[in-house]
Protein backbone atom coordinates (compact mmCIF):
# COMPACT_ATOMS: atom_id res chain seq x y z
CA UNK A 1 0.00 0.00 0.00
CA UNK A 2 1.33 3.20 -0.71
CA UNK A 3 2.54 5.52 1.83
CA UNK A 4 3.33 9.15 2.16
CA UNK A 5 4.83 10.76 4.31
CA UNK A 6 5.24 14.45 5.22
CA UNK A 7 7.39 16.39 7.47
CA UNK A 8 7.47 19.69 8.19
CA UNK A 9 7.79 22.82 10.21
CA UNK A 10 4.98 25.95 11.58
CA UNK A 11 5.72 29.61 11.09
CA UNK A 12 6.58 29.55 14.51
CA UNK A 13 6.39 28.51 17.79
CA UNK A 14 3.15 29.79 18.22
CA UNK A 15 1.60 28.89 14.97
CA UNK A 16 3.31 25.46 15.72
CA UNK A 17 0.84 25.58 18.77
CA UNK A 18 -2.35 26.87 16.99
CA UNK A 19 -1.11 24.10 14.49
CA UNK A 20 -1.40 21.33 17.13
CA UNK A 21 -5.21 22.08 17.74
CA UNK A 22 -6.04 22.33 13.92
CA UNK A 23 -5.06 18.82 14.04
CA UNK A 24 -7.05 17.69 16.53
CA UNK A 25 -10.37 19.34 16.03
CA UNK A 26 -10.22 19.13 12.21
CA UNK A 27 -7.49 18.27 10.16
CA UNK A 28 -6.93 14.20 11.40
CA UNK A 29 -10.51 13.65 11.17
CA UNK A 30 -11.31 15.37 7.81
CA UNK A 31 -8.26 13.16 6.24
CA UNK A 32 -9.48 10.03 7.86
CA UNK A 33 -12.96 10.82 6.30
CA UNK A 34 -11.40 10.33 3.13
CA UNK A 35 -12.37 6.58 1.11
CA UNK A 36 -9.23 6.52 -0.46
CA UNK A 37 -7.49 6.88 2.84
CA UNK A 38 -6.90 3.93 5.02
CA UNK A 39 -5.16 5.48 8.23
CA UNK A 40 -3.70 9.18 8.71
CA UNK A 41 -1.42 9.50 11.53
CA UNK A 42 -0.09 12.95 12.65
CA UNK A 43 3.04 13.49 14.69
CA UNK A 44 4.31 16.85 16.87
CA UNK A 45 8.15 16.43 17.53
CA UNK A 46 9.54 17.31 20.96
CA UNK A 47 13.14 17.22 20.87
CA UNK A 48 15.91 15.15 19.39
CA UNK A 49 16.48 11.89 21.37
CA UNK A 50 19.92 10.85 20.12
CA UNK A 51 22.20 10.76 16.70
CA UNK A 52 21.06 7.87 14.26
CA UNK A 53 24.74 6.78 13.75
CA UNK A 54 27.18 6.37 16.27
CA UNK A 55 29.77 8.31 14.53
CA UNK A 56 27.56 11.49 14.14
CA UNK A 57 29.57 14.86 14.07
CA UNK A 58 27.59 18.19 15.00
CA UNK A 59 24.77 16.38 15.55
CA UNK A 60 21.50 18.66 15.80
CA UNK A 61 20.51 19.85 19.14
CA UNK A 62 16.88 20.91 17.97
CA UNK A 63 14.89 18.90 15.50
CA UNK A 64 15.04 19.93 11.75
CA UNK A 65 10.95 19.21 11.73
CA UNK A 66 8.26 19.95 14.31
CA UNK A 67 5.59 17.73 12.47
CA UNK A 68 5.56 14.25 10.15
CA UNK A 69 2.39 12.93 8.98
CA UNK A 70 1.75 9.30 7.52
CA UNK A 71 -0.91 8.86 5.60
CA UNK A 72 -1.38 5.35 4.00
CA UNK A 73 -3.86 5.47 0.75
CA UNK A 74 -5.33 3.03 -0.88
CA UNK A 75 -6.34 4.42 -4.07
CA UNK A 76 -4.00 7.11 -5.44
CA UNK A 77 -5.74 7.75 -8.73
CA UNK A 78 -8.50 8.81 -6.45
CA UNK A 79 -6.09 10.54 -4.05
CA UNK A 80 -5.32 12.84 -7.28
CA UNK A 81 -8.55 13.49 -8.50
CA UNK A 82 -9.42 14.55 -4.91
CA UNK A 83 -7.06 17.11 -4.46
CA UNK A 84 -8.56 19.17 -7.49
CA UNK A 85 -11.70 19.24 -6.32
CA UNK A 86 -12.57 22.62 -4.43
CA UNK A 87 -13.21 21.45 -1.58
CA UNK A 88 -9.95 19.83 -1.16
CA UNK A 89 -8.03 23.09 -2.52
CA UNK A 90 -9.92 25.13 0.20
CA UNK A 91 -8.80 22.71 2.68
CA UNK A 92 -5.04 23.05 2.11
CA UNK A 93 -5.50 26.64 1.45
CA UNK A 94 -6.61 26.90 4.99
CA UNK A 95 -3.75 24.39 6.92
CA UNK A 96 -1.09 25.84 4.48
CA UNK A 97 -1.64 29.20 6.39
CA UNK A 98 0.03 27.10 9.70
CA UNK A 99 2.98 26.26 7.39
CA UNK A 100 6.24 27.57 6.94
CA UNK A 101 6.44 28.20 2.75
CA UNK A 102 10.03 28.84 2.95
CA UNK A 103 10.68 25.77 4.96
CA UNK A 104 13.20 23.22 2.95
CA UNK A 105 11.72 20.23 4.62
CA UNK A 106 8.49 20.81 3.85
CA UNK A 107 7.76 18.41 0.90
CA UNK A 108 5.27 15.07 -0.01
CA UNK A 109 6.70 11.73 -0.18
CA UNK A 110 5.72 8.34 -1.10
CA UNK A 111 6.72 5.35 0.12
CA UNK A 112 6.36 1.83 1.16
CA UNK A 113 6.82 -0.18 4.56
CA UNK A 114 10.13 -2.49 4.20
CA UNK A 115 9.49 -5.69 5.74
CA UNK A 116 11.08 -9.05 5.89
Amino acid sequence: MPTILVVYNAKDLKTADDYEQYLKKKKVAFLRSKPYIDSYESYRIDKVLAPSVLDAKNPPSEPPYQFIAKCEVNNLEDFAKDAQTPEMMAFAEEYSAYIDPNGPLNVFTIGHKVEP
